[in-house]
């Protein structure tokens, strides 16, 4: 005997609650995003780069996670995705970028920030490497880059299907094919990852948070734990350090 539809109907609105939970999840939307990243940089040569998906680097103790990596004879392109949807403003040296949805706002940290970090840990381990970094953030198409104020030439701020033409756009060649090889596979040596360590990794960023959120609770610089003051500016009130200049952490 089948199953009736009555009886069919709430099993599957109850699987299409849990499915869209999780499509929703900022770990499934993060994997979604640089999944969707990894099918576009399939378009570039493989004759001309080698490309590095989910790095893990150690560094004094400290361990960064970088999304992917492509070492081409034009130099080495560091690549942090975004799967962030709504208008995105930021400019080079703002230290937030904000994400707008209608009336919603939110600040989160500069992604080009984020990716010098990155940068600086591969010089760590590519000392003998004299050759360019070029920082790209990859945003999905939910996101539309509304206004986003880049000077260097250095630093991309694109959509991912951006991605092959940025990266081809580059034609000063400073690399031999074997010295590609050979920085790729520098960077495999160096890679750290596995779950022991990515868990250790995550567990260390939610604690930075949580020491931040903290201080922010009992009104403390989260840089230099001195108190936080209320300030008039152009643009209205905000909030910043009371020991500005020397400290200019700014709310």
């Amino acid at each position: 005997m089948g199953v009736p539809i009555a009886m069919l109907f709430p099993i599957l609105l109850i699987l299409l609650i849990i499915g869209s939970a999780v499509l929703k999840s900022p770990k499934v939307k993060g994997f979604l995003g640089e999944l969707s990243v990894r099918i576009i940089l399939k378009k570039l040569k493989k004759e001309e780069f080698e490309v590095l998906h989910n790095i893990m680097l150690e560094k004094d103790g400290k361990t960064t996670q970088i999304d992917h990596v492509i070492i081409g004879r034009t130099g080495i392109f560091v690549v942090e995705t975004k799967n962030y949807k709504g208008w995105i403003f930021g400019s080079e040296h703002s230290k937030f970028w904000t994400q707008t949805i209608f009336k919603s706002k939110k600040r989160f940290q500069n992604p080009i920030h984020q990716n010098y970090g990155h940068i600086k840990f591969l010089e760590h381990h590519l000392q003998d490497y004299s050759g360019p970094f070029f920082s790209i953030v990859a945003f999905s198409k939910r996101g539309t880059l509304k206004k986003i104020d880049i000077i260097s030439e250095d630093i991309h701020v694109v959509h991912s299907q951006q991605l092959p033409r940025v990266i081809n756009s580059k034609t000063v060649v400073g690399m031999s094919t074997d010295s590609v090889h050979r920085v790729a596979e520098m960077i495999r040596n160096a890679n750290c990852m596995n779950k022991e360590l990515a868990k250790k990794h995550v567990q260390t960023i939610k604690q930075e948070r949580k020491i931040k959120d903290d201080k922010l609770e009992q009104n403390m610089c989260p840089k230099c734990d001195n108190e936080l003051i209320e300030k008039s500016g152009k643009n209205g009130k905000f909030t910043s350090c009371s020991q500005y200049p020397k400290c200019r952490y700014t709310i």
